[in-house]
C-alpha cells in the first residue's frame, strides 16, 4: 500500500473515522464494507490510520486506544473530548510532519476495486472537515482506488479463509435442502440455514432468500413452503473476514421441462467462462465472451459478477452496470469474485442461474463450489 500511494505521489494514506453502517440502510454486503479499509489495515472494527508512505509507522486511532496483536501502540480517540475524532486525527497528521504534505483519503467516494456501492462515500464528513481545516497548507486526495488496488488482489491467507467461507455456506445450503419441504414455514428454513453456519463459526450475516420474486434478508414470517416452489438464494457467510456468497436454485417438486435445457447450457457456460476469467483479460473483454455465448446455442447469456473479500468490493460486472474504468481493469492471480453465468430463453419467459465464488489463477479461475453445478429438486 505505501507503494501504490508513493507511486500515486501521497505522502500518506488517512483512513479517517467512518460513518455507522447502519445509518445508511445498505445491504448487508455494503454495510460491511463500510469499515472495511480500517479493518483491512488493523484488523479493528472501528479505527483511523494514517500510513506514512517514507516506511515509519503508521499511526491507528480507535475508540479508547485499545491495542492487539497487529497494533500494539494505538491512539484513544477520547483523551478529553468526549467522544470526538477530529482533534485526535488531526493531531496525528500533525506528528507525521504532514501539515505541508499530499494526504490520500479512502472512502471519500465510491471505488472501482472497494467501496462500489457507496455512492457518496462512507467518511463521516462533520471530523473530516474538521481535520482538513486544521490542515490548511495540506492537499487531501482521494484515494480509495489506491488502498482498493492492493486489497483487490488477495493472499494465500485470505483466499484459504474464503475457502472455508464457501465451504460454510455450501453447508447452508445442503441443511436448506434437508429442510425445504411443502408445509415447513419459510421462517423455520431461514432460521435452521442461518443456525448451521453460525455452528460452523461463520460471523452472523445476513442472507438472501428469493420467494414469489420476493426478497427477504430475515425470517419471512407467516408464508408456508408449498408444492411447485421455486426457491433461489444468496447464502452468505463469513470466516477470517472473508464474506462468501453461493446461489443454489432448488424447486419443490420436478423441474420444468422448459427449464432442463437452460439448466444444462448454463453449467456449460459455468465451466467455460472459468477459463476465460485468466491473468490480463479485461472485464469487457470477459462480457464480450458471455454476451456471445448465448447466441450461439440459441438462448440468451449474461454475468453478474463482484468481489468478494471484506465487503462492498468489485469491480461490480453487469452488462448495464460495468463502467469503461471497470471494464478497462485486467484480472490478476488473487482475484475473488461471486460468478453468476445467467442463461435465459430466446423468449425471455425462463431464466436460470447457479452461482459461486471463483479465485483468478495463473491460468484461470477456480471454482470454489463442491456441489453439483445442477438445480436441487425435491419431490
Amino acid at each position: 500500500m505505501r507503494a501504490g500511494a508513493a507511486d500515486a505521489g501521497l505522502d500518506a494514506i488517512f483512513v479517517p473515522l467512518c460513518v455507522d453502517p447502519v445509518c445508511l440502510h445498505l445491504s448487508s454486503d455494503s454495510r460491511r464494507g463500510v469499515r472495511s479499509d480500517c479493518r483491512y489495515l488493523t484488523q479493528m472494527e472501528n479505527a483511523a490510520v494514517v500510513l506514512p508512505t517514507d516506511g515509519r509507522p503508521p499511526i491507528v486511532i480507535n475508540e479508547r486506544g485499545r491495542s492487539n496483536e497487529w497494533v500494539p501502540d494505538a491512539r484513544s480517540a477520547n483523551r478529553g473530548l468526549r467522544g470526538s475524532w477530529s482533534a485526535a486525527m488531526a493531531e496525528a497528521l500533525l506528528n507525521l510532519g504532514l501539515a505541508r504534505a499530499r494526504i490520500g483519503v479512502t472512502g471519500l467516494t465510491r471505488g472501482n476495486f472497494t467501496h462500489v456501492r457507496a455512492y457518496d462515500g462512507v467518511v463521516n464528513y462533520s471530523s473530516y472537515v474538521e481535520v482538513v481545516g486544521a490542515l490548511p497548507h495540506a492537499t487531501f486526495e482521494n484515494a480509495t482506488d489506491v488502498v482498493g488496488a492492493v486489497r483487490f488482489v488477495h493472499s494465500e491467507e485470505e483466499i484459504a479463509c474464503l475457502r472455508r467461507s464457501s465451504a460454510i455456506a455450501e453447508a447452508g445450503i445442503a441443511e436448506m435442502a434437508e429442510v425445504a419441504r411443502p408445509g415447513v414455514a419459510a421462517a423455520s428454513l431461514y432460521a435452521r440455514v442461518t443456525e448451521r453456519m453460525l455452528e460452523l463459526g461463520s460471523e452472523r450475516h445476513d442472507w438472501a432468500l428469493y420467494l414469489d420474486r420476493k426478497r427477504y434478508t430475515n425470517a419471512p414470517l407467516g408464508r408456508p413452503l408449498r408444492p411447485g416452489d421455486y426457491i433461489t438464494n444468496e447464502v452468505s457467510a463469513v470466516w477470517g473476514e472473508q464474506l462468501s456468497q453461493e446461489d443454489q436454485p432448488i424447486i419443490l417438486g420436478p423441474v420444468p421441462e422448459a427449464l432442463e435445457p437452460l439448466i444444462e447450457l448454463q453449467r456449460q457456460l459455468w465451466h467455460e467462462s472459468l477459463a476465460e476469467l485468466r491473468p490480463g483479460r479485461t472485464f469487457a473483454e470477459v462480457l464480450e465472451f458471455m454476451a456471445g455465448f448465448g447466441p450461439r446455442h440459441g438462448i440468451k447469456s449474461s454475468v453478474t459478477a463482484h468481489g468478494r473479500g471484506l465487503g462492498n468490493e468489485g469491480p461490480i460486472v453487469t452488462s448495464r452496470a460495468l463502467t469503461p474504468a471497470a471494464g478497462s481493469i485486467r484480472l490478476q492471480p488473487g482475484n475473488t469474485f461471486v460468478w453468476k453465468p445467467n442463461v435465459a430463453s430466446a423468449d425471455g419467459t425462463h431464466t436460470y442461474t447457479w452461482a459461486g465464488c471463483v479465485v483468478v489463477g495463473e491460468h484461470g479461475a477456480e471454482g470454489l463450489p463442491q456441489r453439483p453445478v445442477d438445480i436441487i429438486s425435491i419431490r
